[in-house]
């Protein structure tokens, strides 16, 4: 997991599968309950189907968009450490997990904002990629 002193970078949260308002599932319904919903956003990079769930690849620099929902959580610290449980992420020394949690820019409806994001942490070789980038259809 991420050092809790991160967590004090920002309050933002970018979700773009299993965690998003049309989810139904209990860390989602502890997420919307415990953050207020900013908006939809939009991350350079490549989205594929692991299972029931998506990774997200950041990709500064290609064209493809993965589409997702902001957040701002009201007690970041103490939620990143559940949603960090959740999406079995790595430790910060060992690099070991499904997941990683990385602070990027994401672009907002209005300005591009700094958030915490869930990047999948595995290869993504044999794995169909999700176009146009978005889970919803999914859930």
């Amino acid at each position: 997991m991420s050092d809790p002193k991160e967590s004090s970078v920002t309050d933002l949260l970018f979700v773009y599968g299993t965690l998003m308002q049309q989810a139904r599932n209990p860390v989602a319904e502890q997420l919307h309950r415990q953050s207020t919903y900013l908006g939809q956003g939009r991350l350079p990079g490549r989205l594929y189907r692991v299972g029931w769930f998506p990774g997200a690849v950041f990709d500064p620099t290609g064209t493809d968009q993965i589409l997702g929902e902001i957040y701002r959580m009201h007690a970041p610290a103490e939620l990143l450490r559940i949603l960090d449980a959740y999406e079995d992420t790595a430790d910060s020394g060992s690099g070991a997990g499904l997941f990683v949690r990385k602070l990027l820019p994401v672009i907002g409806i209005r300005q591009t904002l700094p958030c915490w994001v869930y990047l999948y942490n595995e290869s993504t070789e044999t794995l169909p990629q999700i176009r146009p980038g978005d889970f919803s259809p999914y859930l």
